[in-house]
């Protein structure tokens, strides 16, 4: 399979950890010259990332992407098979990408203080600190964000951490979880785990090379 997309893009960074998690042989690929050529088009109309090529299927949209490769293979299911499971898992991954990753996406840009809009600063950093306490609220306080396994909650959770990590501290917090005792603990944990501290390295070292070459 072909994953079409740069690892910064957390969105593209959530297929990556569900098709390691799931033992999904898979290439991730840096789409030449870019995403809005005729042959990138063709696969996608949207122009965007990720999007996957695998056999003849070819789709693009994130969670289309998670949910193709947890049908795809039954081993290590990344949405619980018990309904009340499956949405607790998918209620952290969209709070955490509608209510996290947007506002923290939009506080990137504000980094610099000389560019800086202090109102947009504002209103973001109230955005997220809201979201966090309910994602608080969320966390099952076990070894995953829904509970015992890794979730798709963890896939989308795992790469917003990454920006959180590298955005939030810009603005004066001390750490991410801002006093927030389940989410420091689940923080601490990806940080060391076997699957998402891989991924976690190499987009550090990726936006480490994005940098030099500015």
């Amino acid at each position: 399979m072909e994953i079409y997309g740069g690892i910064l893009s957390p969105y593209v960074a959530r297929v990556i950890l569900v098709a390691r998690h799931k033992g999904i042989k898979h290439k991730l690929i840096t789409p030449e010259g870019g995403i809005k050529t005729p042959e990138f088009l063709k696969m996608n109309p949207l122009g965007k990332i990720p999007t996957i090529k695998d056999g003849k299927t070819v789709l693009f949209e994130s969670a289309v992407i998670v949910d193709y490769l947890d049908a795809k293979s039954k081993k290590n299911r990344v949405i619980p098979a018990k309904a009340s499971d499956a949405a607790k898992a998918r209620l952290i991954a969209q709070v955490v990408a509608e209510y996290v990753q947007t506002p923290t996406l939009a506080l990137l840009r504000q980094r610099d203080p000389a560019k800086r809009d202090a109102k947009i600063v504002e209103d973001k950093l109230a955005e997220v600190n809201k979201a966090l306490d309910v994602v608080e609220k969320l966390l099952s306080g076990k070894s995953w964000a829904a509970g015992t396994k890794f979730t798709i909650a963890d896939a989308y959770a795992v790469p917003c951490i990454f920006y959180m990590d590298i955005v939030l501290p810009s603005f004066g917090a001390a750490d991410s979880a801002g006093g927030r005792k389940k989410l420091k603990k689940y923080i601490a944990k990806v940080r060391k785990d076997k699957l998402t501290a891989p991924l976690l390295a190499e987009m550090t070292e990726a936006l480490k090379n994005f940098r030099a070459r500015r």
